[in-house]
């Protein structure tokens, strides 16, 4: 006579686990608002050489694909990554000059990219597939996209957290090389294909900051 009770229970949990999910690809801490009002009205995201993503959130019509949706959450999951690695290098003592410049500079960016994709992520959720994709730009990635390519491993990440200058500078550039990469091996196949119009602007962008950022990544590495 209990079943019901239970069952009611169990997908309550799930709901409340899914929703935290939600949240915090939104930049939100749990409990503090609903996605809908935590999404801040997108706005244009200046990349390297000036380059606009967006200057509005797209409203969800017909022409947005289920790979469109894959790419703003996959995009999410790398910023917000290439952030908490430029803020563990930002709070280490005597980072060398060029190193705290650029990792500074990633915060702002990313803050500004971050706007656009949040809004699209909300207004484009019907667009959402219903179990990860297996196939396509994004597929392989898993539920939570940890399986992208270029995303650093937990060792990686550690031993940037225990890493002194100047061993955390070539330690974060190495990381964010290869994040870099894996962006780029994503946005090559989103382009390879037929993303709505904003996605377009948005993957064009990320390509051009990336090379921009690979000049300066190349100069923390060298010898």
């Amino acid at each position: 006579m209990r079943r019901p009770k239970t069952v009611a229970v169990l997908v309550a949990a799930v709901l409340a686990a899914t929703a935290g999910a939600t949240l915090a690809v939104l930049g939100v801490p749990v409990g503090e608002s609903s996605p809908a009002e935590a999404v801040p009205s997108a706005r244009p995201s200046a990349g390297a050489g000036g380059a606009t993503a967006s200057s509005s959130p797209a409203a969800m019509d017909d022409t947005v694909a289920a790979d469109d949706y894959c790419y703003v959450e996959a995009m999410i999951y790398y910023r917000v990554k290439e952030q908490e690695l430029a803020q563990t290098l930002l709070r280490k003592d005597s980072v060398a000059a060029d190193a705290e410049a650029f990792a500074k500079r990633v915060v702002a960016d990313d803050v500004a990219e971050l706007d656009d994709l949040r809004a699209w992520y909300v207004s484009w959720a019907p667009a959402r597939p219903l179990e990860p994709p297996t196939d396509g730009p994004c597929g392989g990635h898993g539920s939570d996209h940890a399986q992208m390519p270029g995303m650093p491993s937990w060792s990686a990440e550690q031993g940037l957290v225990d890493a002194s200058s100047p061993d955390a500078e070539r330690r974060y550039a190495e990381i964010v090389r290869d994040q870099n990469a894996g962006m780029v091996a994503l946005v090559t196949l989103i382009l390879d294909g037929h993303p709505h119009p904003d996605v377009r602007a948005s993957a064009e962008a990320v390509l051009e900051r990336e090379r921009a950022d690979a000049v300066t990544l190349d100069g923390l590495l060298a010898p």
